[in-house]
């Protein structure tokens, strides 16, 4: 891992807690799925994909602590649901 990279585990450990797809995770993080998990199985990153992947985790955590993600409504939802609402609210930050 470079003094850059992020660490996929952490990434797979935030996807998870937001009961988030690897699909739903890719599409936020505007990849493909086969992209994904290749930087979950320790591929570098390109530079022109850092920042944006970066700054859509930061935005991930603020959804987390601002809004208390998942909440109660949100762990009840379907995943189309709950994907829907995750955006709404990415769309208010």
């Amino acid at each position: 891992m470079t003094p850059n990279s992020l660490d996929f585990t952490k990434v797979e450990a935030l996807r998870k807690h937001m009961l988030l797809t690897t699909r739903d995770m890719a599409e936020l993080l505007g990849v493909t799925r086969m992209t994904y998990y290749s930087w979950v199985a320790g591929k570098p990153m390109r530079k022109a994909n850092q920042l944006y992947v970066r700054t859509m985790l930061k935005r991930l955590l603020a959804v987390m602590t601002d809004h208390g993600w998942p909440m109660p409504e949100v762990i009840a939802a379907d995943q189309k649901a709950r994907k829907e609402r995750l955006i709404e609210l990415l769309k208010e930050s």
